[in-house]
This record gives C-alpha cells, sequence and structure tokens, in this order.
C-alpha cells in the first residue's frame, strides 16, 4: 500500500539545474555579443561571478528580480573587453529570455516525473516573483506535461517557508498533509516550510556538500532516481 498519494518538488536545483540553465543561457547571449580574446570558459566564469554577486543582494532583498540580469550585465561590462556599443540592458533581455528557453532539467528528473505521473498526482511549489518565467522554464525543459499541479509564489502572494503556500496547494488538491511528500534542495525553505505545514519531506542535496541534513528529514537522497527506490514506483519502462 502506497504510503502518499501526492509527490510535489521544489523547481531549482531539484528538477531543474539552474547553474546549467545559466550557464547555457549566458552561451546564447555571447553568440549575439561576442567577447574577442578570450575563451568561452572564462566569459563564463566571470558571468557566473558577477551573477553571483547580484544574486547575493536580491537574496538580501536590495534588488529585485526583475533587476538581477541588469546588475549582471552591468558588472560584467566592468569585467570583461565588452565593446562599448553594447547595450547591457538589451544583452540582459537577451539572457533573461535565453534562461527561460534553454532550462536544463536534473539528471532523471524527466524519466522520474514521468514514471511518478499517472501513478502518484505530481506537482511543483516554488518561489518565483514572475510565474510566467517559471512557467516557461517548465515547458521548455519537457517537465511541465508530468505535473498536475503547479503552484508559484508570484501567483498568491506567499513565498516558502510560509507553511500557508504549502496549504493552499493540499486545498487545491483536496488532499491531508500526510498524503504528501515534498522533494527540495532548501533546508531552509523547502523543509522547514513542508514539515512546518505537516508534509513529509525528503532532501535532495546534489548541489550541497553537507553530509547530512541538519534537521529531522526522514529521506536524503543523492540522485532523483533514489526517489523511485524510496516510494517503491515503477520506472516508466516497467509501466
Amino acid at each position: 500500500m502506497r504510503r502518499y498519494d501526492a509527490v510535489l518538488f521544489d523547481v531549482d536545483d531539484t528538477l531543474l539545474d539552474f547553474r546549467a540553465s545559466e550557464a547555457a543561457a549566458c552561451r546564447a547571449v555571447f553568440d549575439l555579443y561576442p567577447v574577442t580574446g578570450l575563451s568561452p570558459d572564462v566569459v563564463l566564469a566571470a558571468f557566473q561571478h558577477a551573477s553571483d554577486i547580484t544574486w547575493d543582494l536580491y537574496v538580501q532583498k536590495r534588488i529585485t528580480r526583475a533587476e538581477v540580469s541588469d546588475q549582471t550585465f552591468e558588472s560584467l561590462a566592468r569585467l570583461l573587453p565588452m565593446s562599448d556599443h553594447v547595450d547591457t540592458h538589451a544583452a540582459a533581455l537577451a539572457f533573461d529570455a535565453a534562461f527561460a528557453e534553454h532550462s536544463v532539467a536534473e539528471p532523471a528528473a524527466s524519466c522520474v516525473l514521468a514514471s511518478l505521473h499517472g501513478w502518484y498526482v505530481t506537482g511543483i511549489i516554488s518561489n518565483h516573483e514572475h510565474p510566467a518565467v517559471q512557467r516557461r522554464r517548465l515547458a521548455a525543459s519537457g517537465l511541465a506535461r508530468s505535473l498536475d499541479v503547479v503552484v508559484i509564489s508570484g501567483d498568491i502572494g506567499i513565498e516558502k517557508p510560509d507553511p500557508r503556500i504549502f496549504n493552499y496547494t493540499l486545498q487545491l488538491l483536496g488532499m491531508a498533509a500526510e498524503q504528501c511528500l515534498f522533494v527540495g534542495d532548501s533546508i531552509i525553505s523547502d523543509d522547514a516550510g513542508a514539515r512546518e505545514a505537516g508534509m513529509d519531506f525528503c532532501w535532495y542535496r546534489r548541489h550541497h556538500t553537507t553530509p547530512s541534513a541538519p534537521t529531522t528529514t526522514l529521506n536524503i537522497i543523492q540522485s532523483l532516481s533514489e526517489l523511485l527506490v524510496l516510494l517503491d514506483a515503477p520506472d516508466v519502462l516497467e509501466r
């Protein structure tokens, strides 16, 4: 007998590889705005350095999400020998479009979701100020077709770890918390929020070097394929 009726996921660094998606978008943008004299690896490293700084500003709530790309490319223009004629705002807009269209799924994410879909109710609970962008990313990665419910903070004005976003999802599903398992990479927003709402939590730790979860997390997985074993769910090919 199954322990859960629904398996819900975080998006970034759980179903979608955020860093790999950034790298793919960066390569697409610098095909349009080439930097002479530097290898693509050097350009990517400079971009990721600038991006890390601006994302820290966003986490500190010193800038909005809409300002992240603009500030990243303004910083990048100071780091790289970019042409004086390059419009950093235009480059930022091109990056945002490429980031949505070049979304890279986590290893095995597509197969695991396909295996769970129809066997369990599947869905996502994601923090994002611009829900349309997050939906485009899920569609571009091919994962959207295996999701029954999509809850994004920008649609309802509530962000994880606030348990109300989890409770809102439970109301949409018509389920009790104990019927759902939430899978995510963040101990702060995913684990804390899910458990406060009464859901069991599974920590996906591929992007973390911490050997174990500093919480009472019931389940820890290094790869999404381990989730099928954990849930005793049939592989999509077996089905």
